[in-house]
Formats: C-alpha cells, sequence, structure tokens
C-alpha cells in the first residue's frame, strides 16, 4: 500500500511541469516593427509601421501588447530619446492583426526638428529592439 503511494506521487510529479523546453528570452522578443515613417499633419506628427508577426526565434507571435512611442531632438544621440506615448493593441487589433498602425503626436511644435522610434512589446513583458530612428521637421500643412 505505501509502495502503491509513493509510485502514484512519482506519476503525479512526472506529469506536473513544462511540456516543452524552454526558450532563451532572446528567441521570444518581438522583432522590431518595420517601415516606420513620420508625416506633419495638421493634427501633429503621423508616425505610420507596420507591425512584427513573429518572434525573433521564427514563431508566429499572438501576445504584442503594444508599442513604446520614444521622441529626442534632432540632432541629439539615443541617451535623449524619452518616452512620450505608449499604443496598447485591442483584443481585435492582437488577433485580427493588421499590419498597419498609426500613432499622432499631438504634442509636436511647429518648426521644430524630431527623432522618433517605437519599441515593441508581449504582454509579459518582452521588447523588441527600437524601429527606427526617423527623423522630421515639424511643418504643419
Amino acid at each position: 500500500m505505501k509502495l502503491a503511494r509513493i509510485l502514484a506521487a512519482g506519476l503525479l510529479l512526472a506529469a506536473c511541469g513544462n511540456k516543452t523546453p524552454p526558450v532563451a528570452p532572446e528567441l521570444v522578443q518581438p522583432r522590431e516593427a518595420a517601415s516606420l515613417s513620420a508625416t506633419s499633419t495638421t493634427g501633429g506628427v503621423q508616425l505610420v509601421w507596420r507591425r512584427p508577426t513573429e518572434y525573433t526565434g521564427g514563431k508566429r507571435m499572438n501576445d504584442l501588447g503594444g508599442f513604446e512611442i520614444e521622441r529626442a531632438p534632432g540632432g541629439t544621440g539615443p541617451e535623449a530619446f524619452v518616452q512620450i506615448g505608449d499604443f496598447q493593441l485591442s483584443e481585435e487589433q492582437r488577433f485580427r492583426q493588421d499590419r498597419r498602425l498609426e500613432w499622432t503626436d499631438a504634442t509636436a511644435a511647429p518648426g521644430a526638428t524630431y527623432r522618433y522610434r517605437i519599441i515593441g512589446y508581449t504582454l509579459d513583458g518582452y521588447r523588441s529592439k527600437p524601429a527606427g530612428p526617423v527623423t522630421i521637421t515639424f511643418t504643419p500643412p
């Protein structure tokens, strides 16, 4: 009887846990966004990009959470970037996976030159490499 309990406990422990081998963190980061562009509009600087659909390891991604939008004054180094927005994907955007996304910086000052970059992130906190930067002098139409 005691042996049967020990065997049952061993089988339970063997059935628990991961069913697949663990994956290295650098393989589950989202790929960076593609084709980042900036355009002057009446509402501000409009950023447009193509969202990633895969992790850096090549597997299809379904848990993209959104993008951090960063801006720096023109002519400054990478340390000058600060986050100015957080573009969070809705459930519909996450699963429908429209490739083209856009966001407008309504705080841009006319005549100022800015650099923008975006960083994708997953729901569990993995971050992509920055896409960009793109540079624009904001001149409203």
